[in-house]
Parts: C-alpha cells; sequence; structure tokens
C-alpha cells in the first residue's frame, strides 16, 4: 500500500488509523457516524476539563488525592520526552495539553487517578493524534487495555509476569533454570518492558512501530510477552557463557534502553509464535496466554507440510522457517472501512521489513 512507509503507517494515517486500531472508532462506522461520534466526545471530554479546571484553591485544600494527582502529574509532565521537538522546550504547548489530558482523565477514572508512568503511555498518542480531544479517547481506549497495571494490586503486572514465565520456562528450560539459580526466576527486570510497553526502551518511531504492531491482535495476543521473549533469547548467551549473577543481569537490561533492533526483534518473536503454532500438545496455559486456537495450529502445520513438499530443505516443525512473514492471510477485511482494516493488516506484516 502507497500511503504506508517501510516499518509501520505513515504519520498522516496513523492519525486516523490509530482511532480505529484502539477501538475509539468501531471499524464498521460510516463517516457520519464517526463525525457525530467525535462531536458527542468533544462535549464530554470538555464537561471533564471543566470540572477540574473549575476546582477552587479553598477547594483543593480539601481534597489531598486532587492535590496528589496534579502534583504527580505536573512532575511527570515535565520530564515527559523532553528531547521531542513536540515536547521540548519552556511552556511548551505540547506539555500543556500533556498535562491537561492526564488531569482530565482522573475526573474521568476518580478511581484510578493518574499513577507514575500513564504519561509515557500518553505521550505518543498526543504526538501522533496533535488534538488533545482525540489523543484523551484514543487513551482511554489504551488505558482499559493497561489499566491492571496501574492499580493499586498490579495485578495486571504480577499476570504477565507469570505468564512471560510460563512461556521461558517452555521456551529454553536451560535459560530458565539458570535465572532461578542466579535468583532472577521472577523476572522482575522485565517489570519496566510491561509496564509501560517498552516505551523507555526504544527510540520514538520505534515505539509508535511496536505499538503499531501490538494493537493489530497479530500474530497473536499477548505478543510483546513474545517480543520480551526474543530479546532475553538474544541476550542468554552472554549472560550464561559470562555467568552473570543478579545484579549483572539487572544491568545488562538496563543498558539495552535505545540499543535495541526493533526490526531484528520482531522477526524473531514472529517466529517463536510461528515455532509454537507448529509444536503440538502445546500446555494449555501457552494456548490460553497466546490465543490459539486448532483452527490456527492446524492451518500453519498444513501450510508448513505444503512448504516442506515444495522446498525439500525447509524446517522441520519447531524450527522457524526464516521466510514465513505474513500470518494475516485468514484476516478478511469487510464493510465500510476495508481499506482501513487492510491498512491495520499491512501494519503488522510491513513493520517485519528491513
Amino acid at each position: 500500500m502507497k500511503d504506508i512507509e517501510v516499518g509501520g503507517l505513515c504519520h498522516v494515517l496513523r492519525k486516523e488509523g490509530w482511532k480505529f486500531l484502539l477501538g475509539y472508532f468501531p471499524w464498521e462506522s460510516t463517516q457520519e457516524e464517526r463525525s457525530r461520534l467525535t462531536e458527542r466526545k468533544t462535549d464530554e471530554y470538555f464537561r471533564m476539563k471543566l470540572q477540574w479546571k473549575s476546582v477552587s484553591e479553598e477547594q483543593e485544600k480539601h481534597n489531598s488525592m486532587f492535590r496528589d494527582h496534579r502534583s504527580l502529574i505536573e512532575k511527570d509532565v515535565n520530564r515527559t520526552d523532553r528531547t521531542n521537538p513536540f515536547y521540548e522546550g519552556p511552556d511548551n504547548p505540547g506539555l500543556i495539553l500533556l498535562h491537561d489530558v492526564l488531569m482530565t482523565y482522573c475526573m474521568y477514572d476518580f478511581d484510578l487517578g493518574y499513577v507514575q508512568g500513564m504519561s509515557d503511555l500518553l505521550s505518543p498518542i498526543l504526538y501522533v493524534m496533535e488534538n488533545e480531544v482525540d489523543a484523551f479517547w484514543c487513551f482511554v481506549s489504551f488505558m482499559d487495555q493497561m489499566h491492571q497495571n496501574f492499580e493499586e494490586q498490579m495485578q495486571g503486572m504480577k499476570t504477565q509476569l507469570i505468564q512471560l514465565s510460563t512461556l521461558l520456562r517452555l521456551l529454553d528450560l536451560s535459560f530458565w533454570n539458570y535465572l532461578v539459580a542466579q535468583d532472577s526466576g521472577h523476572l522482575y527486570f522485565c517489570f519496566r518492558w510491561l509496564l509501560i510497553r517498552f516505551k523507555r526502551e526504544l527510540s520514538f518511531p520505534d515505539v509508535l512501530r511496536l505499538w503499531e504492531v501490538m494493537w493489530t491482535g497479530l500474530p497473536c495476543q499477548n505478543f510483546h510477552l513474545l517480543v520480551c521473549c526474543a530479546i532475553l533469547d538474544s541476550e542468554k548467551h552472554q549472560i550464561m557463557e559470562e555467568q552473570y549473577g543478579f545484579n549483572d543481569i539487572l544491568k545488562l537490561i538496563n543498558e539495552l534502553s535505545m540499543n535495541l533492533d526493533i526490526g531484528a526483534i520482531l522477526n524473531k518473536a514472529e517466529a517463536i509464535c510461528l515455532q509454537l503454532k507448529r509444536c503440538k500438545d502445546l500446555p494449555n496455559s501457552v494456548v490460553e496466554i497466546l490465543g490459539f486456537n486448532s483452527t490456527d495450529t492446524e492451518s500453519s502445520s498444513q501450510s508448513e507440510d505444503t512448504e516442506r513438499t515444495e522446498r525439500p530443505d525447509s524446517p522441520e516443525p519447531c524450527t522457524p522457517s526464516d521466510d514465513q512473514q505474513d500470518l494475516v492471510s485468514d484476516y478478511s477485511p469487510s464493510g465500510n472501512n476495508r481499506h482501513l482494516r487492510d491498512a491495520a493488516r499491512d501494519v503488522y506484516k510491513l513493520a517485519y521489513l528491513s
């Protein structure tokens, strides 16, 4: 598709495409329906914004939660992506929008309010949308996915760490056993990766690219966990051969920030997904984590059998094929927004191109 750059959506298409990928706009909606939705959501946003902007100093004195949220937002906004031209410099309009959207979210979700790290999730969305209303509602949709990460009990983080442990044990038991022996089996060094979806590990353009892939839901659910596995797989030889202990592992993982090749990582993560899909008798826990079903595994197996017949030198099952890049042949777009569905599919496909 000409409108799509290698490695993801072009910036102009992102502004519209992300609204669909995040569920702000229904895929089957018409232009008229989207216009009415936008008008209604704009009114709703500014009503909520007015609520916090109209709080008097006297009221704020008697509302410690409001004061705490405002204080934390102001601190985080002033240190979020300040090297990005959209946010750099004093009195930047982008910073004001970032602050206002986060404050308005506190009015939208009183129970959660604001938790450190949420500014990292909003920043790329606001950068793409360049509009506080659209950014707010896309952020709301993203937070619906990420909400449990920021709740007091952090159940989302606990679940993801357990799921990552399950996958890692299956993929490489010897590496897993080594981590356990080094008191690193809890995988807490992956905490930041999972909390804010690699936001501080990748360059800004790579974050946009990775998030687009994840939002497509392809090639499987919880694909971000396979991204974690792919990164760890690339580092495991150094960790084990040099006999890294807990502190060494933590230092190595921290030093990966801004030094990751997102293209290679996505390729490896997809290969892992393909490998798992081709394996028979996967544990039910893995099937559930990745959202596999019998149709997935059967179609993948049949495809591999065909390829091995046509290419005798093809690898055997459970060895990923280097030239299998398209997992979306069964993604059948329909309705009024077929071109946007195609775009979402192509985001996933093109993200793997070098």
